[in-house]
């Protein structure tokens, strides 16, 4: 088995994973919007409501929220100022490209840690309406922190180990 195919199966892999998430997010938004929708038509219509709708809403907003980080960083679409890196040499480019991914991973770290803290310590923590624990909340800073980190680290590998590029083209 060669290396070559061992990056292309695995970058497959990873694509599949990324259509799985982009159908998450689809999902999530979906289910958010209904119920949100469903709470309006049944307040104003019906003078009553479904009183889960705020806690599911707010988690399922944090959650789109984190996902499309993870989608975002996936495709390097983050917004950003190029106004000095539009300048810079090739060479120049690649070592700020090189100091960003570094930036980009321990900052990932410090939120996955953070959040990780935080959703342990939120688990036994039940919210008042929905019954569910509200460290699911804090899940996905995790996962975000935990991917988006990932995400830059392969971004800094291609960038270290292939010297010969210069441009700052995203890993699809």
């Amino acid at each position: 088995m060669t290396s070559r195919y061992v990056g292309a199966a695995l970058l497959r892999a990873a694509d599949l994973g990324f259509r799985a998430l982009e159908a998450a997010l689809v999902l999530v938004l979906a289910a958010m919007v209904t119920l949100v929708f469903a709470n309006v038509v049944m307040r104003y219509v019906f003078d009553s409501g479904i009183t889960v709708t705020d806690e599911l809403s707010r988690m399922m907003f944090v959650w789109i929220s984190f996902l499309g980080a993870i989608l975002v960083a996936r495709r390097s679409e983050h917004l950003g100022v190029d106004l000095l890196t539009a300048t810079l040499s090739p060479a120049s480019k690649r070592i700020c490209r090189i100091l960003a991914d570094i930036g980009i991973v321990i900052c990932s770290a410090i939120l996955a840690s953070g959040a990780f803290s935080q959703t342990v310590a939120n688990m036994s923590n039940i919210a008042p309406v929905s019954g569910l624990p509200t460290g699911l909340t804090y899940a996905a800073p995790f996962l975000a922190g935990l991917a988006i980190g990932v995400i830059a680290f392969a971004d800094l590998l291609g960038a270290v180990l292939s010297p010969g590029t210069a441009e700052t083209d995203d890993l699809s």
